[in-house]
């Protein structure tokens, strides 16, 4: 309709008229643009509001679930360093006294006790996959959050080196005590978990035994660098939290 009008102006030579319906086009095509632009922005921050929504319920899990590790690694050092000083105590006068049965068997069984690292929120990985990382608008968040999956890749993979490094001297640690559950000591998955469960421990072998302390460094060690690569962590998804509440306010 438009395009007969012009051209019956052209045919006219009315270039008023023919300069006016060219102002309309141009003026109607401008304001389409600029809705379906503002339409667009507005579906990149209802989406920007959703995905932050999301991050932030999963960073609350994630955070719950570094801490418990924090606590647990925590809690298998102070176990190693008891075995440890029973053993030194041990070793300089045999007639010292040393803890019950009891409380080196609650000791040993938790020698080895560790979580499998939290990994990154389901969020983050379907923005990362979607190309959707682009709708945040804070760049500190967007590179905390690669930040963030890095090393969350990293840990794991130094979470499973680190349990097989130490898996001759937990299993030298556990043999001291009968394990309630599957005799297959090798399986560490199964055998430690959050700390093994052991029934009774053999507290005389234990002192005996020449090869002992230098297991328990080596458990040492790895529990010591778990620890610190979960506080590690623990420090970035925190930051993550702290950005998110940032941009809430």
């Amino acid at each position: 309709m438009l395009l007969r009008r012009i051209t019956h102006h052209v045919k006219d030579q009315n270039w008023f008229a023919v300069g006016l319906d060219y102002f309309i086009v141009v003026i109607g095509v401008f304001i389409g643009l600029q809705v379906s632009n503002w339409n667009d922005a507005r579906q990149e921050r209802n989406n920007e509001a959703e995905y932050i929504q999301r991050l932030d319920t999963e960073m609350d899990v994630i955070r719950a679930r570094l801490v418990a590790g924090e606590q647990t690694y925590s809690q298998s050092l102070r176990s190693i360093d008891l075995l440890m000083d029973v053993r030194r105590q041990y070793d300089k006068d045999v007639t010292a006294e040393i803890p019950s049965e009891a409380e080196l068997s609650i000791a040993a069984s938790n020698a080895g006790a560790g979580m499998v690292p939290a990994g990154s929120p389901a969020a983050l990985k379907e923005m990362m996959s979607s190309g959707a990382m682009v709708t945040l608008s804070n760049d500190e968040l967007r590179q905390a959050l690669f930040a963030y999956d890095e090393f969350a890749a990293i840990n794991l993979n130094a979470w499973q080196t680190l349990r097989m490094s130490q898996s001759d001297a937990l299993n030298r640690v556990l043999s001291f005590g009968d394990l309630s559950m599957p005799d297959d000591l090798n399986d560490l998955r199964s055998a430690i978990g959050d700390g093994a469960n052991l029934r009774g421990f053999d507290v005389q072998d234990f002192l005996d035994d020449p090869e002992i302390p230098g297991y328990l460094r080596v458990l040492l060690g790895a529990q010591a660098n778990q620890l610190g690569l979960v506080q590690q962590q623990l420090a970035l998804a925190e930051s993550i939290e702290e950005l998110i509440d940032k941009d809430s306010n």
